[in-house]
């Protein structure tokens, strides 16, 4: 009788970890999993110059492609780093129509996919994991064109915020950030993960982190910005967020530039903006602003 009680309860013991692996393996294979949508437009209809450009990411060399529109004199660049479902030409950032307005401002910029997204290779999202070794790669192309670290910038958008922020705190030669609808961490996120007609529990977001680890080579575990934002500092980060943002609510940017620990970073709380769209809603003042700080710290 005691063997086959323990043999039962082994059966449901085993049988209870298949179910909570099999959940997370499905909820991190959700998460991974993007719709690739058409690079629309083009650089030609402003009357940018440009080239097409192919790169590599740094580690796992995923090919990745963008635009990149060179200024007069081509001394200084800021990357544009679009977010989760976007790509060079998001319509919902206008990202090219930016890129020519700063290109207009003096600077080069490089417009590019992540991996996953546009025409770049790739066929997963890992959440801000691999997509900072594809902005690395951005970096790689720009310094072999012959602009240093030194004179470049980064301006990004939801999780291109996150991802400049988290590549910043490593790559320490790097002057000055945008953070545009930036969010704190993404852990939280697991900890309350829509499924059917109900959300997981919390604890169900270990057993998602290592489902994404160990078999799709997603770690979200290394998506926390509001982790390294102070390594930046004394390097400056311009925070800009709408007030009416659905997706990232503001605060999370007002707790950001808290936690970054420098007195001289600006924060710009756009009232009436939604999620990602402060550029399309104020173009102008954005562009003055955006600039002006890039002007100020990258010589």
């Amino acid at each position: 009788m005691l063997l086959a009680a323990l043999i039962i309860a082994g059966s449901l013991v085993l049988l209870a970890l298949a179910v909570v692996a099999g959940v997370a393996t499905w909820v991190a294979h959700q998460m991974t999993v993007l719709s690739r949508y058409e690079v629309l437009g083009h650089p030609t209809e402003l009357g940018l110059a440009y080239e097409e450009v192919t790169f590599p990411s740094r580690r796992d060399k995923v090919l990745l492609r963008g635009w990149y529109l060179p200024a007069p004199e081509e001394t200084r660049c800021i990357i544009l780093v679009a977010g989760e479902e976007h790509h060079r030409n998001s319509p919902g950032i206008r990202a090219l129509a930016l890129g020519g307005d700063l290109v207009a401002q003096g600077f080069s910029v490089l417009l590019f996919d992540f991996r996953g997204r546009g025409e770049s290779g790739g066929k997963r999202n890992s959440a801000g994991d691999r997509e900072q070794w594809d902005l690395l790669g951005a970096m790689d192309f720009v310094a072999a064109r012959g602009i240093p670290l030194e004179r470049m910038g980064m301006i990004g958008f939801s999780l291109g915020a996150a991802v400049a922020t988290l590549v910043a705190a490593r790559e320490t030669r790097i002057p000055a950030i945008v953070s545009d609808s930036g969010f704190l961490d993404y852990l939280p996120y697991l900890k309350r993960v829509p499924f059917y007609f109900m959300f997981l529990p919390a604890w169900f977001a270990v057993p998602i982190v290592l489902a994404g680890r160990i078999l799709l080579g997603a770690d979200f575990s290394n998506v926390r910005p509001v982790k390294v934002v102070d390594r930046i500092a004394p390097r400056p980060i311009f925070f800009i967020h709408g007030d009416n943002d659905r997706v990232v609510p503001s605060y999370e940017t007002v707790e950001l530039h808290r936690a970054a620990g420098n007195p001289d970073n600006p924060l710009w709380i756009i009232p009436g903006s939604g999620h990602v769209r402060s550029y399309a809603r104020q173009p102008e003042e954005y562009v003055a602003r955006v600039s002006d700080f890039f002007r100020r710290y990258i010589a």
